[in-house]
C-alpha cells in the first residue's frame, strides 16, 4: 500500500518512473511473480489508486457546489486546487498540498493566507469523508497481460491463449469457446464458482455522427426510461427488479428462521446446528442467484437504451440523477427496488453510448419537481397534487398525461435552465417555479 499513502500522490502522474527505479533498485516480487508480471500488476495497481482519486476529486467537486457557504474568492481558490486544466495531466502536487497544509497559490488567487488555509482544511474533512477506505483486493480474480505475454494458436477448431505463468518458460493454456481476434492488452478474469475463465479485451468501438435534436429521458422502476416523446422503453425491467426485490425478501425470511433453528441447536444438538450451517446457510448458491437477476437487469437495461439512442439519435440528452432515493422511498417494496437499481450499470451503458452515437453529455440536471409541475407552456403549475401515482393532472389548468412523460418533458426543459442550476436546492426550485406561473398569470 506505499504509492496508497498521500506523500506518494505525487508519482501518480509518473508511472513509467515508478517502474524504472524499481528495477534500478533490483526489485523481486515476493510473491514469485517474472518481472513483466510485476510490472503490469503494478502499473494496474497505480491506474486503480488514480481512478480513486479522481472519483473522490469529482465528489468533492459535487459537494462544494452544494456548499454554499463560501465566498467566491474562496471558492475560486478550492476549484483551483481541485480542477484538472485541458489536456494537461492533473498536478497532484495541489492535492497532496490539502493534506500537508502547504500554502500554494496560483498566480491569479486573490485569496488572503488565512482564507486559503481555511479552505484546505475543509477540502481535508471533504476527502476523508469521501474516501473512505483504500481500494484493495482482497481476492486475487484477475491480472493483465501484454501482447509479449501470451501466444495465441489454433488446433483443429479450437483456439487456445497460451498464458505466461509464474515458472520460467512454462506457459498456461486456456481453451477459448469460439474463435476472436485477439490482440493488445489482456485481462483474465478467473472465475471459481463457475470453473471458468474469462479472456477481456478493450477494444474502440465504431462510432456514428450525431443527430440534430435535444431529448429528456425519466428513469423509472417499472421501466428503464421514458422519454419526452411519452415512449416507455422495456417495462420488462420493472418485473425483473419486482422478481429480484420479492426473491431477496422471501429467501431473507426464509434464512432468518434458518438462522433461528441453528442458534437454538448449538447446544441442545451441536451436530444438527453443523449441518444445518453447512447445507442451508451457504452463500454459494445465493450469490448465483443475485448474478442472474443481476444479469436480466442489465440486460434489460442496454436494450433499452440501445433502442432510445438508435430510435432518436439525439446531439444532447438530459437526464435526472436519482441517487437520492437510496433507501428514501416511502414503500418497502420500492426502497428495496431503489437499493438494486443497479446505478453503475445504468451510468456506465448511459456513457459508452453517448460516445458510440457522439452525444454531448451535459451531466444529470436538478430533477426536483419535474414530475409534479405542469409542461403546458402557458401554465406552468407545481403541486404534489397534480401527479396521482403514474397519473398527471394539473390543478389549474386540467391538463392530463403520464407523469413519467411530464418528467422527462421538464427534465429537457432544464437542460436550458438558467436559473435552476444542477445544484440549486430544493426548497429553491419551488420557490422559482411558483415565482414564474404568478408572473404569467398575474
Amino acid at each position: 500500500m506505499e504509492y496508497a499513502q498521500v506523500k506518494s500522490l505525487k508519482d501518480l502522474g509518473y508511472k513509467r518512473r515508478i517502474r524504472d527505479e524499481r528495477v534500478a533498485a533490483g526489485f523481486v516480487s515476493p510473491f514469485g511473480l517474472q518481472a513483466r508480471q510485476w510490472k503490469m500488476a503494478l502499473e494496474d495497481a497505480l491506474w486503480t489508486l488514480e481512478r480513486q482519486w479522481e472519483a473522490a476529486i469529482a465528489e468533492v467537486r459535487d459537494r462544494l457546489h452544494r456548499n454554499g457557504g463560501l465566498t467566491p474568492k474562496e471558492r475560486d481558490y478550492a476549484f483551483w486546487l481541485l480542477d484538472k486544466f485541458g489536456d494537461r495531466p492533473r498536478d497532484w502536487r495541489k492535492i497532496e498540498a490539502i493534506f500537508r497544509d502547504e500554502d500554494l497559490a496560483g498566480k491569479k488567487t486573490e485569496l488572503e493566507p488565512a482564507g486559503r488555509k481555511k479552505v484546505r482544511h475543509g477540502l481535508k474533512r471533504l476527502f476523508r469523508r469521501v474516501l473512505g477506505k483504500r481500494p484493495r483486493v482482497r481476492k486475487a480474480r484477475s491480472f493483465v497481460v501484454d501482447q509479449q505475454m501470451y501466444r495465441v494458436f489454433m488446433v483443429g477448431n479450437r483456439q487456445y491463449v497460451a498464458v505466461m505463468g509464474l515458472s520460467p518458460g512454462k506457459r498456461i493454456v486456456i481453451p477459448l469457446a469460439g474463435i476472436h481476434k485477439l490482440r493488445g492488452n489482456l485481462r483474465v478474469v478467473l472465475l471459481p464458482d463457475e470453473q471458468a475463465v474469462e479472456i477481456h479485451m478493450s477494444r474502440e468501438p465504431k462510432t456514428y455522427p450525431a443527430g440534430e435534436e435535444e431529448a429528456g429521458i425519466d428513469l423509472g422502476v417499472t421501466e428503464v426510461l421514458t422519454d419526452d416523446s411519452g415512449k416507455k422503453y422495456r417495462p420488462e425491467y420493472g418485473q425483473a427488479l419486482q422478481a429480484m426485490s420479492d426473491h431477496v425478501l422471501d429467501k431473507g425470511r426464509e434464512r432468518q428462521k434458518l438462522w433461528a433453528l441453528y442458534r437454538k441447536n448449538r447446544e441442545r444438538d451441536p451436530g444438527k446446528a453443523r449441518r444445518i450451517r453447512r447445507h442451508n446457510l451457504g452463500l454459494v448458491k445465493q450469490h448465483k442467484r443475485h448474478r442472474r437477476y443481476r444479469a436480466w437487469c442489465e440486460n434489460e437495461i442496454n436494450r433499452a437504451f440501445r433502442a432510445f439512442f438508435r430510435e432518436r439519435r439525439p446531439r444532447v440528452i438530459a437526464y435526472e440523477d436519482l441517487s437520492h432515493l437510496r433507501g428514501k422511498a416511502r414503500n418497502k417494496g420500492l426502497s428495496r427496488k431503489v437499493s438494486q437499481w443497479q446505478r453503475q450499470a445504468i451510468r456506465e451503458r448511459l456513457e459508452y453510448l453517448c460516445h458510440v452515437y457522439s452525444i454531448t453529455d451535459p451531466g444529470p440536471v436538478n430533477a426536483a419537481y419535474t414530475s409534479q409541475t405542469c409542461p403546458c407552456p402557458g401554465c406552468g403549475w407545481v403541486d404534489g397534487k397534480n401527479r396521482n401515482g403514474d397519473s398527471f393532472r394539473c390543478q389549474k389548468c386540467g391538463y392530463e398525461g403520464d407523469a413519467d412523460h411530464v418528467a422527462a418533458t421538464n427534465v429537457k426543459g432544464r437542460l436550458r435552465d438558467q436559473e435552476i442550476t444542477k445544484y440549486t436546492p430544493h426548497k429553491e426550485v419551488k420557490r422559482i417555479l411558483l415565482k414564474r406561473y404568478w408572473e404569467n398569470h398575474a
